[in-house]
C-alpha cells in the first residue's frame, strides 16, 4: 500500500503533466498558406507566425527586381473579415505586414499579388 506522501507526488506530477500539455495545445498552432502571384516580378515573400496572445503574423517583402513594385496581400483568417494591405516597393528593399486577429485562426490564408510599376516617361517642354 502506497503511502501518502508517493500518493500525493504522483497527484502533483499528473496535474503538472496535464498544465503542461494545455499550454502546449493553447499556444498559436495554425497554418499558413501563401499564395503567390508575382507577374514577372522579382519579389520574395515569407510569412512568420509570432507566438501572442490572439494571433500574429508578419510577411516579409523583399524586390530583387529593378523596377518598382506594387504588392497587395490579402489575409483570410475565416474567422473574421478579410484584411487587404498595399505596399510600395522600391528596387532592392524590403517591407514588412504585421497582420493580428482578436482569436487565434485554424488556418489563414494569404494571397500575394505584385505588379511593377509603369514608369513615367520623362515629357519634354514645349517650347515658347
Amino acid at each position: 500500500m502506497p503511502n501518502k506522501f508517493t500518493l500525493a507526488i504522483k497527484l502533483a506530477l499528473s496535474s503538472l503533466l496535464l498544465v503542461t500539455l494545455n499550454n502546449a495545445l493553447a499556444s498559436a498552432v495554425y497554418s499558413v498558406q501563401l499564395k503567390k502571384k508575382l507577374n514577372g516580378t522579382k519579389v520574395f515573400a515569407e510569412s512568420n507566425k509570432v507566438n501572442a496572445p490572439g494571433s500574429l503574423t508578419i510577411l516579409k517583402l523583399s524586390n530583387f527586381d529593378s523596377r518598382t513594385v506594387q504588392c497587395r496581400a490579402s489575409f483570410d483568417p475565416r474567422i473574421e473579415q478579410k484584411k487587404s494591405f498595399k505596399r510600395q516597393l522600391k528596387p532592392n528593399t524590403d517591407a514588412s505586414i504585421r497582420y493580428t486577429t482578436a482569436r487565434t485562426p485554424n488556418r489563414l490564408n494569404i494571397d500575394l499579388e505584385c505588379r511593377p510599376l509603369k514608369e513615367k516617361l520623362p515629357t519634354e517642354d514645349q517650347g515658347t
